[in-house]
């Protein structure tokens, strides 16, 4: 992921906020940085990248006229619930059978897997 041109002095003020908005726990840039990391396999990549969200919400702060609000790291976070839901939907396609009792959060599966070589 490259820098897009720009202004150099404000692409580094922004990056420096995205170093510190990252090192700050509990906070939305914070989980956020982790899950891009992970997934982009770069700190510095990562780092550009919510540099950039941070120029946009700087926009729209201006631009409407808003105060910022932290969104919290439970935001940047798929919840718990929504993962099981697509998990059973993968295992489901893949052919196995489930049965997941939501009261009590157990799953029962039955797999069957045929090697054909």
């Amino acid at each position: 992921m490259r820098c897009r041109r720009g202004n150099p002095y404000l692409r580094t003020l922004l990056i420096q906020a995205a170093q510190a908005a990252v090192k700050k726990k509990g906070s939305f840039y914070y989980a956020k940085y982790w899950r891009l990391r992970s997934r982009l396999g770069s700190a510095n990549k990562a780092k550009v990248a919510i540099a950039n969200r941070i120029a946009r919400a700087i926009y729209h702060i201006l631009k409407h006229k808003k105060k910022y609000k932290d969104l919290g790291a439970h935001r940047a976070e798929a919840s718990h619930d929504h993962q099981v839901k697509r998990l059973l939907g993968k295992l489901k396609a893949l052919g196995v059978d489930v049965n997941f009792h939501y009261e009590q959060k157990i799953v029962h599966a039955k797999a069957t897997v045929e090697v054909v070589a």
